[in-house]
């Protein structure tokens, strides 16, 4: 695959956890230096939980409980992130250096590496696999063959122009500035402050460790170009700050133009694409290298069990169609937070002063907003792999399934602890039921665990993907959606072989 970015490498870390060989290139010389992406939302904790990552992570971030916005020196909303229906409450301020490190670190464990300075200039794809041509540390050029190549090499995405794919948008106006600085105030560091002044020019500050802030400033106006001063940034924020805050200790300071941008080719044959290769846009909301984690948490298992020879290649083809329209949300839910936040027309702005307030205080709206912000709403219901049904309570086929207390193997344990392993997972209801017929043949391909019947009503079957996501449910005397989906799966011809063995 080429970039060893945070997509990248958790791509790698699902095929290497899967015994799939991967080879990672990067044209960078390592880990990034700067913070860059900074916020891990709530889904994305989850995915490092079932990656046995999470506490690694929560070891090295600062905790963020709740959003604050503010507009015209009073609070417009607060949301809390607790709210947000996972076992991560908040969202965990990471600085990109140390995601990356501990993701590499992960790759090491698995047998992996990255191959840093080797940039890839061209590929050509036929029926029998990709070859990459990609050039050296050293500036020598080698063709590298491969099944399949996954671009995963950021918004100016080499694979995504070696496959001749449009990446259509809009560029914001004006330079956005960020800042990781010291900020001498009082405000609570377990927040994220968003100040909208009348003006239209937002000032957003979120809390890192060791006393630094993250201060980020769209729209900064007509200046020189390259990186900020410390000076220019202290005469921003006393310009959007609703009163005096001394800006000192700066440990990065940069500059970037903000774009969003898209293409809705996920896939061509071989060749896929992951992360910023496939969209791009403000960091409002940061929600970007989230996005592009969660991309490669859904093709990991999907190219696993195709490059293994256990799924067939259609699988493949769900990847974007699952993917396609979380980006486009994800779109324009960052879009909707730069437009809040820059507001200048004065109706708008009473109009918006007036509703959001009173909005933010009804609690379904909390919880709908923040679990969006989180990513825990993303779901697939339209996904060619989900099995519906006509029940309406519970979790549905499509979405998230929470983590839980289950029993594996005859021993206590976490649901997200058992996806670990790789594999769908079937949950049964309390112990002693038997496998239907139907799903029994396919039991060497996933874990079978038990829960409480409390939280597996009526004999329910539940069959999780391994991404988390809940597949198909059905009983052991009515198991058609579940075998449904494991033949669509793993293939009803080799089903009808294995069944009269049983």
């Amino acid at each position: 695959m080429a970039g060893a970015g945070p997509t990248g490498l958790v791509l790698a870390c699902g095929l290497l956890a899967r015994g799939i060989r991967a080879r990672i290139i990067d044209k960078g010389d390592g880990v990034v230096l700067q913070t860059r992406a900074l916020g891990v939302h709530a889904r994305t904790l989850e995915v490092f939980d079932m990656m046995g990552l999470a506490r690694r992570f929560l070891d090295h971030g600062q905790v963020v409980r709740r959003f604050r916005m503010y507009t015209d020196g009073r609070t417009l909303v607060r949301l809390d992130l607790g709210r947000n229906g996972s076992a991560f409450g908040f969202m965990l301020d990471v600085p990109q250096h140390v995601t990356e490190t501990i993701l590499r670190q992960r790759v090491v464990e698995l047998g992996g590496t990255v191959e840093d300075g080797t940039e890839l200039r061209s590929l050509r794809v036929d029926s029998g696999g990709v070859t990459a041509t990609v050039i050296e540390p050293e500036g020598t050029s080698r063709a590298i063959t491969a099944d399949y190549l996954v671009g995963a090499d950021g918004a100016h995405s080499r694979v995504r122009s070696e496959l001749g794919l449009d990446f259509n948008g809009h560029r914001y106006a004006q330079d956005w500035l960020l800042a990781d600085v010291r900020l001498d105030w009082d405000r609570p560091d377990d927040e994220m402050h968003a100040f909208f002044p009348h003006d239209g020019r937002p000032l957003i500050c979120m809390p890192m460790r060791d006393q630094l802030w993250r201060v980020i400033l769209p729209l900064a106006g007509n200046r020189n170009p390259g990186a900020p001063t410390l000076e220019e940034i202290q005469q921003l924020v006393g310009e959007r700050a609703p009163q005096p805050v001394p800006v000192s200790d700066p440990a990065w300071l940069a500059t970037f133009q903000c774009h969003r941008r898209f293409t809705h080719v996920y896939r061509r044959g071989r060749v896929m694409l992951a992360g910023d290769a496939v969209h791009i846009h403000s960091p409002a909301g940061g929600q970007g290298m989230n996005t592009g984690i969660m991309d490669a948490h859904n093709l990991a298992w999907k190219l696993a069990l195709v490059a293994s020879g256990q799924a067939p290649d259609a699988l493949l083809d769900s990847y974007g169609a699952e993917r396609g329209p979380a980006a486009i949300d994800v779109l324009a839910l960052t879009h909707a937070l730069v437009k809040l936040g820059t507001m200048t027309n004065p109706v708008q702005r009473v109009v918006r002063n007036a509703i959001v307030p009173v909005a933010g205080r009804l609690t379904p709206v909390q919880r709908r907003a923040v679990r969006r912000i989180g990513q825990v709403h993303v779901a697939y219901p339209s996904s060619p792999l989900t099995r519906p049904d006509r029940d309406r309570t519970g979790v549905r086929p499509g979405q998230r399934f929470p983590d839980l207390e289950v029993t594996a193997d005859g021993r206590p344990s976490r649901l997200y602890e058992v996806l670990r392993r790789g594999r769908h997972v079937l949950l049964m209801p309390g112990p002693g039921g038997d496998l239907p017929t139907g799903v029994r043949i396919w039991q060497d391909r996933m874990e079978v665990v038990t829960a409480p019947a409390a939280l597996a009503p009526a004999g329910s079957i539940y069959l999780l993907r391994p991404d988390g996501y809940l597949a198909a449910r059905g009983s052991a005397a009515n198991p058609d959606k579940l075998t449904g989906y494991l033949n669509l799966l793993f293939g009803a011809g080799r089903a009808r072989q294995l069944a009269p063995t049983l």
